[in-house]
């Protein structure tokens, strides 16, 4: 198995349950790991071989900024899922999604993390 990690991406987002934060947002971060089958690539050097990183960077930006969650829990089991769904070669993710700011006093962040694999 191959590991491909996406680390700290940014978005800014609209989830919450409180109507403040979904009204005016939060900025959040992202970490996407990724264990892939890569038995295919065989020496190859194409881009088709393996799990195309930015490809999966865009589909958890289009999952982040599809609708607004109320949990980042829920946005997270979103996003696993739909990376799952989307490339055939991960067998398992885990992601981590951060929520910066959190409204809870003096903090860096709350995180919420999961890993999923095929069945």
């Amino acid at each position: 198995m191959t590991k491909i990690k996406i680390n700290n991406a940014k978005f800014y987002g609209f989830h919450d349950d409180m109507e403040y934060e979904r009204e005016f947002g939060n900025q959040f971060e992202v970490d996407v790991e990724m264990d892939c089958d890569l038995s295919n690539l065989d020496g190859s050097d194409k881009l088709s071989k393996t799990v195309d990183y930015l490809a999966v960077y865009n589909t958890v930006k289009e999952v982040f900024h599809h609708k607004k969650f109320y949990l980042i829990e829920t946005l997270n089991l979103a996003i696993c899922n739909v990376v799952l769904e989307k490339f055939n070669q991960v067998k398992k993710v885990r992601v981590s999604v951060r929520k910066r700011n959190a409204p809870l006093g003096i903090i860096d962040s709350v995180e919420v993390t999961n890993e999923l694999s095929r069945d």
